[in-house]
């Protein structure tokens, strides 16, 4: 795996639980060494398919 996909999933696994936990983007971007909160719900939609906010949307019943 190339340096830049490691860091890239290493950054997505430590924002997981901050997201898990109510963290706002915004913070969790930075928290986690991105730039800018577009920077990081790209990186989190390539990786995931989807964006943080729809992620971690409650479940409907």
């Amino acid at each position: 795996m190339p340096y830049g996909q490691w860091r890239t999933r290493v950054r997505l696994q430590a924002a997981m639980p901050l997201l898990a936990a109510g963290g706002t983007v915004a913070a969790v971007a930075a928290r986690v060494g991105y730039a800018s909160p577009s920077a990081f719900v790209a990186a989190f939609r390539r990786a995931v398919g989807v964006p943080p906010g729809a992620y971690f949307a409650p479940l409907e019943a």
